[in-house]
């Protein structure tokens, strides 16, 4: 018997672990299809420029099937959360930047914590994550 997956699990799986970042991807995904009006799987294809590298890139590649390999996946390295959605039947582009703060309280040096410690750690930022109301965790622009 299959059991379908949701997609947070789909996302999880494809990354390999639950990360904190993945976490990240997965809300600015979620966003970014709402906003876009996005919903079924034959919706157009979405093109995603990202401005850091990520685990985050994982999710997109999931929830909003942009992927390295069909050229719908782009990443210009300027060390910041934000992202630039669009899809392939209108002009307009939507951009989701995580607020720094969110940013900062994620990203703890973690390297001398013990597993338990960390996984903690981990916890604690996929809540802050996933639990933040939007206008806290990002500015959301809509660009003709």
């Amino acid at each position: 018997m299959c059991i379908e997956k949701t997609p947070w699990e789909q996302v999880i799986e494809f990354h390999g672990h639950t990360c904190a970042e993945i976490a990240l991807g997965y809300r600015v995904a979620q966003i970014a299809n709402r906003e876009l009006g996005v919903s079924e799987i034959f919706e157009p294809l979405i093109k995603v420029t990202a401005y850091t590298h990520s685990c985050a890139l994982d999710a997109f590649q999931i929830i909003n099937r942009a992927t390295y390999g069909r050229n719908y996946l782009f990443v210009v390295e300027q060390n910041i959360h934000s992202y630039v959605f669009q899809t392939n039947d209108r002009a307009e582009k939507l951009q989701i930047t995580v607020n720094s703060e969110i940013i900062e309280k994620i990203t703890e040096d973690v390297v001398s914590l013990s597993s338990r410690e960390r996984q903690a750690k981990t916890i604690e930022a996929i809540k802050i994550i996933l639990g933040t109301e939007e206008a806290q965790f990002c500015e959301i622009k809509h660009k003709a």
